[in-house]
């Protein structure tokens, strides 16, 4: 999340940046190692949140470059990037939004301030830029579904910036197995990451058909591996930064497995709790919580079956596939705790 404090603008980093009155003319040559940039806060986003877009220049150069823009008489007293360069003119628009297939289409405020037009120096290796909300800019942000955000604030003067993200009803996460359904609130808010590798791979069906290899009775049940061993790790070998948070690990509660010698090495792999076990409390991400009585049950009938001295399973238990369905819209959905 990014701070209330640069919620309407990003200071630039280091440098000065100093409005020059009547600009020449600017060709492409002139902006060589400009570059723009777009980030989101997070990748995934539950209708009504605030969707906050960062839109930086860079200056990757050795040298100062001298970008023209409309400044208000409002924004003088201000650094930031100007709206002219945001959101560009009607007739040159410079930012877009795509909805799922939709063609992009152009971003445009209800009210664009005007200003003279002048040039902004951007000292070597330093940066400019804003945030603004998108939910306040365009109606579709209150729709599920998945978006792309494109910006050119100089045409094809410098390669455009792209960043992609959903809004979409919280979900819950059900596995189907030989022995009953699981089903797991999510923890969306504490681990937003793990949430959404969890989901991605869910719609992948990633998870259909793997099994359950490893079961401690009285401590957890481990599965999730494309080749059933606890080396396994998703098709692109895609690994996560850990995000521990104060989640306890108690009976039900989904954690993604990694590597003993690497905290940021999750993947695709989980484990179940079968018990209270406070001495992985902070040392494994938690992604979600068992929200009802058949959950546990299942978990019971699973620790049950027989295994190896290793904890292999003589029959590993199968699991069908993940689904996700909507969480309940009650505030309590939203708590990973039982």
């Amino acid at each position: 999340m990014f701070p209330e404090s640069i919620s309407k603008r990003i200071v630039a980093l280091c440098g000065l940046l100093v409005a020059l009155s009547a600009p020449a003319a600017v060709g492409q040559a002139d902006l060589d190692g400009l570059l723009a940039e777009l980030s989101v806060s997070r990748t995934l986003f539950t209708p009504g949140d605030p969707i906050r877009l960062r839109l930086t220049l860079f200056n990757g150069s050795d040298r100062p470059i001298e970008i023209p823009a409309e400044i208000p008489e409002a924004d003088e007293a201000t650094i930031g990037l100007p709206s002219s360069l945001v959101f560009g003119t009607p007739e040159t628009p410079h930012l877009f939004l795509g909805f799922d297939a939709d063609r992009l289409s152009p971003v445009r405020p209800q009210q664009l301030s005007e200003g003279p037009r002048q040039m902004i120096r951007l000292a070597p290796q330093t940066s400019l830029g804003t945030e603004i909300d998108l939910r306040s800019l365009d109606r579709k942000m209150r729709y599920s579904g998945g978006f792309q955000v494109e910006w050119r604030p100089f045409g094809e003067a410098i390669p455009p910036a792209v960043v992609e993200f959903r809004v979409e009803a919280r979900k819950h996460a059900v596995l189907v197995t030989d022995y009953g359904k699981l089903t797991f609130s999510l923890a969306y808010d504490k681990a937003p990451r793990h949430v959404e590798n969890l989901l991605q791979l869910a719609r992948d069906r990633f998870y259909d058909g793997t099994t359950f290899h490893r079961i401690i009775p009285g401590a957890l049940i481990q599965g999730g591996s494309p080749d059933g061993t606890s080396s396994g790790l998703r098709p692109d070998g895609r690994m996560l930064v850990a995000e521990f948070h104060d989640a306890p690990i108690q009976p039900g509660t989904l954690v993604m497995a990694r590597r003993q010698d690497d905290v940021n090495s999750a993947s695709c792999q989980f484990f179940i709790a079968l018990s209270r076990l406070p001495e992985l409390d902070g040392q494994y991400t938690v992604v979600g919580q068992s929200v009802d009585r058949e959950s546990l049950r299942t978990l019971e009938r699973i620790a049950e079956l027989p295994t190896d001295q290793n904890g292999t399973p003589q029959r590993p238990p199968v699991i069908r596939f993940l689904t996700l369905v909507d969480a309940p819209v009650a505030g309590a959905s939203r708590d990973i705790n039982p």
